[in-house]
Order: structure tokens, then C-alpha cells, then sequence
């Protein structure tokens, strides 16, 4: 049966009945919303209070000046989350990364609900519904991605005073549990027929037969388990090559990192620098390593549409050379590099040492107290993954 749409109220009435159930304005352009059919009067005391925001070239949702939380569509709360998100881009408080991730869960959000769905009317069905509609492939680090973007939305939306309460999820809306993660990554394991990380054998088959900018990746992975942004990002601005010494905040979190570089990093690091193609962009000249045309090795660009994405050379490269040297495994890329050096440098029994070469969080209470460490814990965290890649020579004496 075809919806009959209502008549105005009177002639002069200034909006129309959309086919979406909404009185409606065409403004600037651009169609304006403002109540739903069974009330025009409400619509009618909305748009007089949004027109002169409108006409002015401001949208009244976004700066909440009269925003209702008993009708603020899914839609219109993803706008006005991203737009937060987006001023704690300009703030530096999130990257890049963050506000896409944000981006294609909102989006996710509205496809599912449709622009039109009140935000303050979703209950616990309509919550397990749209879980239900998740991708099979999703893994539970997806699902548990996924699911705390959309979760976080609605929290800011609460606490905001968007909308009037945070909605009841229900039981089936929430992250999978360490259990279930647990169990997928044994199934993964078994699929791709062993760990993530590399044995020194295959990192020492790696080393031979690679030259330039990817021997001295390579290095710094296993020298302080920098990943492929880390080396894509590295400038001498915070590399001392003299002392030896790597410091800066890791670029992810903000926490402090520190680490000793190898006599056979520094090396590979001089030598990529030597025979580098120094670019034309002048924020890339300072960067370490460049591509054959002079490009960074890893780089991020945002698309006109938001999203974010990664050119990685490193990781090209470095999948070439694993399948190369034979010694390729699904999942396994140059991040794994990290993975074992934060695996083989645990042996070191200095925990808290490896986590400054890495560059981790530390939220104990002895952190707190804790006002330094002194180098040479770092240094001794690195030379024993060094000895691991680089067996000491047994003297003829010990034999």
C-alpha cells in the first residue's frame, strides 16, 4: 500500500512532507530536515529556531545549538563524533589512523540504522541485529575493534547530552572473550604452520641477501623492534649515529623509547643514507631512507573521502624478499621483526628495560615512582639479542 503523503497545515507553511516521513526545506542547496509528519507544528518551531544558522552557512547540528536528544538520528551523532574526532586531529591527540578507523565504524553504524533512525530509540534487538550483520571473516580483534568504535559513539553521545542516555547494548553486543581471542589465534597458528616471529637462522638468511635501505630495516626491527612507520619515519633529528643512541616518543602512543643501535646497524644506516636519492620535498630530505625515486619508504595519505590509507615499501619489499630467501609465512611481515625482538629480548629477565626499547606502557604503580633507568640496562637488553643473532665465537679455552 502507497504511503500517502499529508498536506500542510496551511497554504504559507513553509516545509514540504519528504517521502522519508520528515518535513522538509530545500536551503542553500542542500535538504534540510526538521520533524516528522505526525507533528508538524514541532517541525515548523524547528525551523524558525535553525534557519538563521542555516542561512548563515552553519549548521546548527554540528554546533549543537539546538540539537534535541530525544531525536538526534544515528547519522547526525556519527557527524557530530567525527567532527570531535576531527578536532582532536588538529590538537594532536589522535593520528590520522584513529579518525579513519572512526570514519568506516560510523559508517558502518548509519548503513546499517539508515540516516533517519532515531539514536535514542535503539534497543538491545536492534544492537544484536546489526552484530549479527558483521562479515563471518572478521576475526575477534576486528569484532572487538569494531564493536568498542561504535560503543565509544554512543558514550560520547551520552556524556555530551546528545542523546538522553547511553543505550542498553544488550548481551549480545559486546567483545569477544579472551577465550574465544585465545582459540583463533591457535586455529591461525595452525593454519599458517607456526609462530610469528623469525628465528635467527632465518633473520641471518634475510641480512645476506638484502643491501640498502631494507638490510638496515631489517636491523633496526631486531636491534629495537621498530616497525615499518618507525622506519619510514626515522630522521637523524633524534638518530645519533656517533653515540649509537635511538631516542624518541614512539609516534602511536607518546611513550618515551630509548635504545642502544648496533655496531652493524649504525653501518647499514650510514650506507642507506649515503646512496639515498635526496628528494625535491623538503620534509622528506631529512628522513633516513627513500625510495629509488625518492619517495619514503612508508608514508600515510587520506582520500578525498576520509579515509586513510598506508603506502608501505618496507613491507613490499620486505614480503618480496622473505618469499626469496624461502622462508615465507601467512601473516608473517616485517612487524614481526618486533615480535621477535620483543620475544628473544625477554630472556634478558629485564622486562622493563625491553618495554623502553620498545616503546611500551608501563601502568604499574612502579612506574609511577620510577624517575629513570640507566643505559646500561638498555645497552645489556640489546647486546643480549644481539648474541642471539651474532653468537659469540666460543673461545678454544671454554672448549
Amino acid at each position: 500500500m502507497k504511503t500517502v503523503k499529508p498536506k500542510k497545515p496551511y497554504p504559507e507553511f513553509p516545509l514540504f512532507a519528504h517521502q522519508a516521513k520528515q518535513w522538509a526545506k530545500k536551503i542553500k542547496g542542500k535538504m534540510w530536515y526538521f520533524g516528522v509528519w505526525d507533528d508538524p507544528m514541532a517541525a515548523l518551531e524547528k525551523y524558525n529556531q535553525d534557519i538563521h544558522e542555516i542561512q548563515a552557512g552553519r549548521d546548527p547540528r554540528r554546533t549543537r545549538a539546538h540539537v534535541s536528544s530525544g531525536e538526534l538520528s544515528v547519522y547526525d551523532m556519527s557527524n557530530l563524533y567525527l567532527a570531535r574526532q576531527q578536532r582532536r586531529i588538529d590538537t594532536g591527540e589522535v593520528s590520522h589512523r584513529h579518525f579513519s578507523d572512526c570514519l568506516q565504524s560510523c559508517r558502518l553504524l548509519t548503513d546499517h540504522f539508515g540516516k533517519f533512525q532515531t539514536a535514542s530509540a535503539l534497543r538491545a534487538a536492534d544492537f544484536q541485529h546489526f552484530r549479527a550483520a558483521f562479515p563471518s571473516t572478521w576475526g575477534p580483534t576486528k569484532l572487538r575493534n569494531e564493536i568498542g568504535r561504535v560503543k565509544s559513539c554512543f558514550r560520547w553521545a551520552a556524556s555530551s547530552e546528545l542523546i538522553p542516555a547511553l543505550p542498553n547494548f544488550g548481551p549480545d553486543f559486546n567483545s569477544p572473550t579472551k577465550t574465544v581471542g585465545r582459540r583463533d589465534q591457535q586455529q591461525r597458528e595452525a593454519a599458517r604452520g607456526g609462530k610469528l616471529d623469525f628465528s635467527a637462522a632465518e633473520i641471518q638468511k634475510l641480512l645476506k641477501a638484502s643491501s640498502g635501505w631494507l638490510r638496515a630495516c631489517i636491523l633496526l626491527g631486531c636491534n629495537g623492534g621498530m616497525g615499518n612507520a618507525d622506519c619510514g619515519r626515522l630522521s637523524t633529528t633524534f638518530l645519533d649515529l656517533k653515540s649509537g643512541w635511538y631516542d624518541l616518543p614512539r609516534h602511536k602512543t607518546g611513550v618515551d623509547r630509548r635504545f642502544h643501535l648496533w655496531p652493524e646497524t649504525i653501518e647499514a644506516i650510514t650506507t642507506a643514507m649515503s646512496e639515498r636519492k635526496i628528494t625535491k620535498a623538503t620534509p622528506d630530505a631529512t628522513l633516513c631512507f627513500l625510495t629509488n625515486t625518492g619517495k619514503p619508504i612508508w608514508f600515510e595519505s587520506t582520500r578525498a573521502d576520509g579515509v586513510t590509507h598506508f603506502r608501505s615499501a618496507v613491507s613490499r619489499a620486505f614480503t618480496e624478499l622473505c618469499a626469496e630467501c624461502d622462508v615465507a609465512r601467512s601473516q608473517r611481515g616485517f612487524y614481526s621483526l618486533r615480535r621477535t625482538f620483543e620475544t628473544v629480548a625477554g630472556g634478558s629477565k629485564d622486562q622493563v628495560a625491553v618495554d623502553v626499547c620498545m616503546g611500551h606502557s608501563d601502568e604499574s604503580m612502579a612506574a609511577v615512582y620510577r624517575q629513570g633507568i640507566d643505559d646500561q640496562r638498555l645497552v645489556d637488553v640489546g647486546q643480549f639479542v644481539h648474541d642471539w643473532l651474532y653468537p659469540p665465537a666460543k673461545s678454544k679455552a671454554a672448549k
